[in-house]
């Protein structure tokens, strides 16, 4: 993974929903092109409230001017924009930054040597233009950066509706459905409601498979895609404990821990330094071999 930052394949940016992405770096423009005015629009109240858009231009230039030494970690920029008086109110510093990466000034780059940081970089100088016109699409159609999406989307969580990759992408379900429809490498299938969904031909031969080891129990990080993926979590998750997963309903959500394919609970590392080690809190009663499977696999996870 740090090679392929380092190296410029890939990359990192808020295309939408406000969340920070990995991104091909080739198709930064065209995802950038497609997906950002909707989260500008998504975010105008607030950029208005915190004056954004009157300071844009000055925090631009003040923060290509600090990356003339090369890539800077986001906190250098704060403190570029704060001298520059630029700053001054809460959010303001987050918000210069998502829209500058919005309108493809700035990405994020390689890792810092011997830290996690991510740097950030000028997209002029770091990502080649490709050539590509992101926002055309033959009418009725959808853009070829968004058929590409679409096609990646349903290969990785399908079988999966229209409606998930809609919401998972911020995009009008008109504009995922007409990408679908020129897709010749994905199948329709359809749930116990009869709600059609759609996924690769080998998706269904390899769920059939991989039954036995999805029963088992297993620990997931926060934010893992096998609650995220989807608008309709029903059928890993009970309604009466969304709440449970995502307290405050502030959108950080907690590590899961999912048995026999439903999500049974939250978990996560004990802080004392004497007693190291997993705690679960499961929704219901756990059984002790329940137990014992997820502390075997708490023990094969890295120490981060």
């Amino acid at each position: 993974m740090r090679e392929a930052f380092a190296e410029g394949r890939i990359v990192r940016t808020w295309p939408m929903r406000g969340t920070l992405h990995l991104v091909p770096a080739e198709e930064l423009r065209a995802w950038l092109a497609v997906l950002g005015p909707r989260t500008v629009s998504a975010t105008a109240a607030r950029r208005r409230e915190l004056g954004v858009d009157e300071r844009l231009d000055a925090a631009r230039e003040t923060a290509l001017a600090a990356l003339r030494h090369g890539p800077q970690p986001r906190e250098r920029l704060h403190a570029a924009w704060e001298e520059a008086g630029l700053l001054g109110a809460p959010g303001r510093a987050y918000h210069l930054m998502l829209a500058l990466h919005l309108d493809a000034t700035l990405c994020m780059g390689p890792l810092a040597a011997g830290a996690r940081d991510q740097l950030v970089v000028p997209v002029a100088d770091w990502v080649p233009e490709t050539g590509e016109a992101p926002g055309r699409a033959p009418a009725p159609g959808a853009p070829p950066v968004v058929v590409r999406w679409v096609r990646r989307y349903l290969r990785s969580h399908g079988p999966a509706s229209v409606a998930d990759a809609a919401r998972w992408a911020a995009l009008p379900r008109a504009t995922v459905r007409a990408a679908v429809a020129v897709l010749d490498d994905v199948v329709a299938v359809h749930d116990a409601r009869g709600q059609e969904l759609w996924c690769a031909p080998e998706v269904l031969g390899a769920a059939v498979r991989a039954d036995r080891r999805a029963a088992g129990v297993h620990l997931l990080p926060p934010f893992d895609e096998y609650v995220l993926g989807y608008g309709d979590r029903s059928h890993v998750l009970a309604g009466r404990h969304a709440a449970r997963i995502v307290p405050g309903a502030n959108g950080v959500f907690k590590p899961t821990v999912v048995a026999g394919g439903r999500v049974v609970g939250t978990w996560g590392r004990s802080r004392r330094a004497s007693s190291p080690g997993l705690v679960l809190e499961p929704f219901e009663e756990l059984s002790a071999t329940r137990r014992r499977t997820a502390e075997r696999a708490f023990a094969r996870l890295p120490v981060l």
